[in-house]
């Protein structure tokens, strides 16, 4: 266990060396080296190390999922992979192909987060226009955080990662490890302040604007052959005070323990949210991804939540728009897979103020498949476009009026071992200083019910609303 008070006790790991030999090895190759190292550290909060990051560094990323024991905080860029247009994936997989193939890491622990990690996430249509508020988040941005903080099944690991390029300098080792003390000192368990920021809040299309988008999609699917296609919109937020990015994520993580608590902070601008969906795990060959379709209320009783519960498994329209998103999943899926099992019937995932229909698929790759190849295969899923895919989407560029950049895509993370795990940006905002634009979306049927759409946007966008806030 390593004392992360004192950072020259980090000599002892080699890192020193591994700097010195990855030097070499860039001015001999002419090609950039990654080097990096893994400690288990006293236990450390990773949405701690998050919050103290900001006086460090531009980029900073958190992913929590405490229901799943395991928690990330990604500090300053040692690289980024910045990519555009429709093969955004491949590029980054390439990309990420070459710098990993050059790698000195040493012998890395069988955990969760550890080694050199590539974060971040991905644009949901790089055939829109993208909008100035997105200036900071292009149609793929992945880093390798120069310090990873993971906190896994009990056990806390720090990654530090260095990339050498050929004819620069050798960077001091000592500016490596400065920066521990103030990351890793008071970071075992972070404490927001608690006060309100009051909020203003504003539709970006006003209520019968956006159901006169639903009644014409409906219009345009009933002469199509387009089963589901998912509508957005946004809502623009503007706080009494700067918006404390720490502090609403730890709101989040404390009322969504079983969701996908991220952050992707650009400097000026952070991309964060709370997602129930995950679009896709890949962990030594198993992969798991989840349909997340249908939604209803909470109830404000035992009985009143159960009764609802049911009116959704029982809803027709709730259970087609579902199996829409089952069979596309499994299609996506199935020509990679060497097995794949997909439950007969969905169940329900309940969350703070919505409970949705749930069901998971799982199966077992085939060789040589990384999680950024999943995530090509499988988005946008027909829980956020539609199908068929191509005609939703061309539906959505036609009619949604909005830019969704990253709201709806896929955010997450990948080692150098090609596992990782993405979900897909939902319940989410992008903020800048007192400013925060907050999206959600619905799926639209042939029989879906304008104003009913509208309602239940309004029951998923209370999520960031209240973490802003800081109201209950």
């Amino acid at each position: 266990m390593i004392d992360t008070y004192r950072p020259a006790t980090y000599g002892e790991l080699r890192l020193r060396s591994l700097i010195r030999e990855g030097f070499l090895r860039a001015r001999r190759t002419g090609r950039p080296v990654m080097v990096s190292t893994t400690a288990a550290i006293t236990p450390a909060d990773p949405l701690a190390v998050f919050a103290s990051g900001a006086k460090l560094a531009r980029e900073r990323f958190l992913w929590s999922c405490p229901s799943l024991g395991y928690e990330l905080a990604g500090i300053g860029a040692a690289w980024t992979i910045d990519a555009a247009g429709p093969a955004r994936f491949a590029e980054a997989r390439r990309a990420w192909d070459r710098l990993r193939a050059e790698a000195i890491t040493g012998d890395l622990p069988d955990a969760i987060g550890t080694g050199p990690l590539l974060l971040g996430g991905f644009s949901f249509d790089p055939a829109t226009t993208s909008a100035p508020q997105w200036r900071e988040f292009p149609d793929a941005l992945l880093t390798v955080p120069r310090y990873t903080v993971a906190s896994t099944d009990g056990a806390c690991w720090l990654t530090i990662t260095a990339v050498l390029e050929p004819g620069a300098p050798e960077p001091d080792f000592e500016e490596l490890l400065a920066p521990l003390a103030l990351l890793l000192g008071k970071a075992a368990v972070y404490q927001p302040q608690s006060h309100d920021n009051p909020l203003t809040v504003e539709d970006a299309l006003p209520a019968d604007e956006w159901q006169a988008i639903v009644r014409t999609a409906i219009e345009r699917m009933g002469s199509s052959d387009i089963e589901k296609v998912v509508l957005a919109r946004e809502c623009r937020v503007r706080a009494a005070r700067p918006l404390d990015r720490a502090a609403t994520l730890a709101r989040l993580r404390a009322d969504y323990p079983g969701c996908f608590i991220y952050a992707v902070d650009r400097g000026p601008s952070c991309f964060l949210g709370a997602s129930p969906e995950r679009l896709v795990r890949l962990r030594r060959g198993d992969v798991l991804s989840t349909c997340l379709a249908g939604s209803i209320a909470r109830g404000a009783t035992l009985e009143e939540d159960t009764r609802l519960g049911q009116e959704l498994l029982a809803s027709t329209k709730d259970r087609h728009e579902h199996e829409v998103v089952v069979r596309g999943l499994r299609d996506a899926l199935a020509p990679v897979c060497r097995e794949l099992s997909v439950p007969a019937a969905p169940t329900l995932m309940k969350v703070r103020n919505v409970q949705h229909l749930f069901t998971p698929v799982t199966g077992q790759v085939a060789p040589g498949q990384t999680v950024l190849d999943l995530v090509e295969r499988l988005h946008p899923t027909p829980a956020v476009g539609g199908l068929p895919r191509e005609e939703a989407m061309a539906l959505i560029r036609d009619v949604e009026r909005m830019d969704r950049g990253w709201y709806a895509a896929p955010v997450g993370w990948m080692d150098t071992r090609g596992d990782g795990e993405f979900a897909v940006a939902l319940r989410c905002g992008l903020v800048r200083a007192q400013d925060a634009s907050l999206f959600a979306g619905c799926g639209i049927v042939s029989d879906s019910d304008p104003e009913r759409e509208y309602a239940e946007s309004r029951l998923k966008l209370r999520p960031m609303l209240s973490a802003l806030g800081g109201t209950r």
